[in-house]
């Protein structure tokens, strides 16, 4: 079968292309960043949080990453062959390449890792395509296609939950079991829930030679610091307090109004990062109110989304109901969701709700709990009264995710999803992992993306998704959010990007 060459001319060509400054890196030092959440788990096929992100991917690497634009560029890979009928994907491995237990990554570690995460990964829809992976060669390992998958390597190469690679014998284990043993620049050291996650320079970490500069999750991967704790702080004054008094180098999400205030600190860097996420509300569809789409038509016409926003995020908001961000060739302007009591009363009215008393599930980082708080205030507005439940992250999420009763409502971030694209974004409430309950019209439109070759009529498909979206409310689009990220400016080399990247900086 005569092959194609893919990717690899590019990716250097956008490495060595990669704008950096003059470097002139120090070795050493340690720098702590406040987090408002633990990661619910460190194994990273099990979790799609945000707060695993931030440490995993110091942590574990994969064969295809995103480079700064989001492209799918070779990580692990030195890149991939893929056949004329687009079925077959030949993978040749970086050699040499080592994980933290001394052992050099092979063939039967990437087979392993991909097996284990088709079969149970937290974002296994994305490569439900894979028919087998197989070691077809010493250094070489061959995915074949049950279908033509038009966005496979950007699926590969997600950092949601990510498709990391990991020794054959940790991927043997359970979902949510494996140890933190990954190819990253940085190992694993210890996890104290209650307080932190601590990393250190891997000093056999061999960087892939294709790149000069980092390049989002992609490119040279060069750590000189000793070691990243990721400490959880909820409480924002306390992270303020901590970043000012020297015991955090880095505030990952800071208020506006302490970004105005530091902002002419000398010994400050202000960053500001929007869009960051979507603010999503989310409806439980298995049961109850949220199973019945009167209800969910009436939710949706009863809020204000921007009084939501405006109040969670006052400084640093953007009025988008698009499920990508705007810049993204798929992202479609969307007429702005506008708020009519009367309507949602009218609706309600011919709904099955009876005035039970509906459960807010939400975790308890501010901006959340204000937006709930105000959603709160809007129900009682049309009729439907709510009780908030307040817990920490990987609480609520585990029965967010998880289960099909004990919640009605649930609002919070949905920040990597739409940077990857339509595939990532849809991916979501494929199978009814979102609302808990199955829509076949979204899973049609998924597969309909997954195998169409033309950008224009994928285009169109993503636009039939988002209309599904609105007009059975399945979930509501309340807007993008950003985060204001304030770190020392003793850091350098420091860009706010999908997690705050450890790897490319040093401290003054």
């Amino acid at each position: 079968m005569k092959l194609r060459f893919l990717n690899l001319a590019l990716a250097a060509a956008l490495a060595l292309g990669a704008a950096g400054p003059a470097l002139a890196q120090k070795k050493g030092g340690d720098v702590v960043i406040a987090m408002t959440n633990a990661p619910p788990s460190l194994d990273p096929h099990a979790t799609s949080a945000q707060a695993a992100r931030n440490v995993n991917l110091h942590i574990f690497e994969t064969l295809y990453a995103r480079d700064e634009n989001a492209r799918p560029v070779p990580d692990l890979a030195e890149g991939v062959v893929v056949s004329p009928d687009g079925l077959t994907y030949v993978f040749t491995l970086r050699k040499g390449v080592k994980f933290h237990n001394g052992k050099e990554m092979g063939t039967a570690d990437v087979v392993a890792s991909l097996e284990r995460y088709r079969k149970a990964g937290a974002s296994a829809s994305l490569i439900a395509a894979i028919d087998s992976v197989a070691a077809t060669g010493p250094n070489q390992v061959t995915i074949k296609l049950k279908s033509v998958q038009s966005t496979f390597l950007g699926n590969l190469s997600s950092p949601r939950a990510p498709i990391a690679i990991m020794p054959a014998e940790e991927a043997a284990k359970e979902m949510g079991k494996a140890s933190p043993i990954g190819t990253g620049p940085y190992k694993f050291v210890e996890y104290k829930p209650d307080s932190h996650v601590k990393v250190a320079r891997f000093d056999d970490y061999k960087p892939n030679p294709a790149y000069k500069e980092r390049d989002g999750f992609a490119g040279a991967k060069i750590a000189y610091l000793d070691t990243v704790t990721f400490r959880f702080m909820p409480e924002a004054g306390a992270r303020d307090a901590a970043l000012e008094t020297g015991q955090v180098q880095i505030n990952e999400t800071a208020d506006g109004p302490t970004a105005k205030r530091l902002a002419g600190n000398p010994n400050f860097q202000v960053i500001k990062a929007l869009p960051f996420a979507v603010q999503v509300l989310k409806f439980n569809m298995a049961q109850g109110a949220g199973a019945d789409l009167n209800f969910r038509r009436a939710v949706a016409q009863g809020i204000d989304a921007e009084e939501m926003l405006a109040v969670a995020y006052p400084d640093i908001y953007k009025m988008d109901q698009s499920w990508v961000y705007a810049g993204s060739a798929y992202h479609t302007n969307r007429k702005l969701l506008k708020q009519d009591v009367a309507g949602a009363k009218a609706l309600l009215a011919k709904s099955g709700y009876k005035g039970e008393k509906l459960v807010f599930i939400i975790d308890n980082i501010r901006p959340n709990i204000d937006a709930a708080t105000v959603f709160q205030q809007q129900m009682a507005q049309i009729g439907v009264a709510v009780e908030l439940k307040v817990a920490d992250w990987p609480t609520t999420s585990k029965l967010g995710l998880g289960s099909d009763t004990g919640w009605n409502f649930w609002t919070h971030g949905f920040g990597i999803e739409p940077y990857e694209g339509p595939v990532s974004a849809m991916s979501h409430w494929v199978k009814g992992q979102g609302q808990r309950k199955d829509d076949p019209a979204i899973d049609g439109l998924f597969e309909k993306i997954n195998g169409e070759m033309n950008l224009d009529a994928q285009k169109k498909i993503f636009a039939e998704f988002e209309d599904r979206m609105a007009d059975q409310a399945i979930a509501i689009n309340l807007g993008d959010y950003g985060l204001f990220q304030i770190a020392t400016s003793k850091l350098k080399n420091f860009k706010a990007y999908r997690i705050p990247r450890m790897w490319g900086v040093w401290l003054e």
